[in-house]
């Protein structure tokens, strides 16, 4: 059986391996990388800066913002730059009620990339 779900599920930037964001049912899911090609001579906190730059861009491009994210999880290679990055994350919630979140240490795509995250957010469709 294959099932027709484009009456349901919107697909932004859909590629050969996958899309670079859904919308379900008013909810938004997409990961959410530092700028490309990557630079590992970047800190993670610049890194982080980038990420949330292109975030933002793509929380428009669904329907939402970043008053609208219900939760994240924040990928970090290394657990050192857990408070650089929580600074730049701090200051960029700093605004807004913030969303749920977690943080763990994992071994990213590239070994230039310091942060990655996924990112869960209401959207205006329904």
């Amino acid at each position: 059986m294959t099932a027709d779900f484009s009456s349901i599920i919107q697909r932004f930037g859909v590629g050969k391996r996958g899309s670079l964001a859904v919308v379900h049912q008013g909810t938004g899911y997409f990961a959410c990388t530092p700028q490309a090609p990557y630079d590992g001579s970047l800190s993670a906190a610049e890194q982080t800066h980038q990420l949330l730059a292109k975030a933002e861009g793509r929380l428009a491009e669904i329907g939402s913002a970043k008053q609208g994210l219900i939760f994240c999880a924040i990928m970090l290679a290394d657990m050192d730059d857990y408070a650089a990055m929580n600074e730049v994350w701090d200051e960029w919630v700093s605004d807004i009620a913030p969303p749920a979140r977690a943080c763990f240490q994992a071994r990213l795509a590239s070994p230039d990339m310091k942060v990655e995250m996924i990112m869960v957010a209401a959207t205006g469709t329904v």
